[in-house]
């Protein structure tokens, strides 16, 4: 279509219009809400995928302080799932735990002991099985495969995700709103030149391009503007987080792959714009003329 290009104006010098200026504005305010929203579900959801794979195939067996270690590492190495199985030093232990109680009071603290387990690629164990025997040789000795907390942590994943599709949504359906307002109003300001248009030959699609190019160039502005703000308030608040030294867990973090996706902010509201302005003018043209 003729209206998706971004140079100077037209006939009709729509920039001049003060009244249509706020369209750069509110498209800013959304984009920026836009950006928070997405950029928050896209780090949430890398997250849980980079967390998912990376305990998929393992287990952590856990042995009561002063418990029997090298049986547990007995009975789990004898099960023919497991690949591998290691006891975490003290000292990994410690620091596991420090975030939570503190690196000063862990001397004397009886740490359970936990085992690292690693499956075999491809290979089914029988957790509930392997649970029992476990605790048979080692009284109060438990084995985890994170499914608990990890399922949760993906459900909010989930939930952040839909939550932002629909924040996305309105704002999308805002910003329309607003263009066509904004689109119906120059139309009325404009009438004369619209007029005078037609009298010489232009078509209403041509008259709806004016507008549509108009749009776009304000929206684009606005929707950049609101995109680079949310994408630092992103990026300071991920950083104030990485300092905070008593975290026990990774910080949910945006790859280059959702980068990108929040760079397509200002594409997106320009198109949006674009194709409200155009669809707008086009209709309200027989009304007004």
């Amino acid at each position: 279509m003729k209206f998706f290009r971004l140079g100077l104006g037209g006939e009709l010098a729509l920039e001049r219009d003060r009244e249509r200026r706020w369209i750069a504005a509110v498209v800013g305010a959304l984009a920026f809400l836009a950006t928070l929203a997405l950029g928050l579900a896209l780090a949430l959801a890398g997250t849980a995928q980079r967390w998912q794979a990376s305990f998929e195939g393992t287990l952590t067996a856990e042995i009561p302080a002063g418990g029997d270690a090298a049986t547990a590492l007995r009975v789990l190495r004898a099960d023919p799932a497991v690949a591998h199985a290691e006891a975490f030093a003290r000292a990994r232990a410690e620091k596991l735990l420090a975030p939570w109680l503190g690196a000063g009071n862990l001397a004397d603290l009886p740490i359970p002991v936990l085992i690292d387990v690693k499956l075999r690629e491809g290979a089914h164990v029988d957790l509930p099985g392997l649970r029992r025997k476990l605790a048979a040789a080692v009284p109060g000795a438990d084995l985890d495969d994170h499914s608990s907390w990890l399922s949760g942590f993906l459900a909010l994943a989930r939930a952040a995700t839909i939550v932002a599709s629909i924040v996305v949504a309105a704002v999308a359906l805002a910003a329309a709103s607003c263009v066509a307002f904004a689109t119906r109003a120059g139309l009325a300001m404009h009438r004369e030149a619209v007029d005078l248009l037609h009298l010489v030959g232009a078509e209403d699609a041509y008259i709806a391009s004016q507008f549509a190019q108009a749009a776009m160039r304000l929206a684009f502005a606005g929707a950049a503007a609101g995109t680079l703000g949310g994408a630092a308030v992103l990026a300071v608040a991920h950083s104030v987080a990485s300092s905070a030294q008593s975290l026990a867990f990774p910080l949910p973090a945006l790859g280059a792959f959702d980068w990108a996706a929040l760079a397509a902010v200002p594409v997106a509201a320009t198109l949006v714009a674009a194709v409200a302005a155009y669809a707008t003018v086009l209709r309200n043209l027989g009304r007004i003329l």
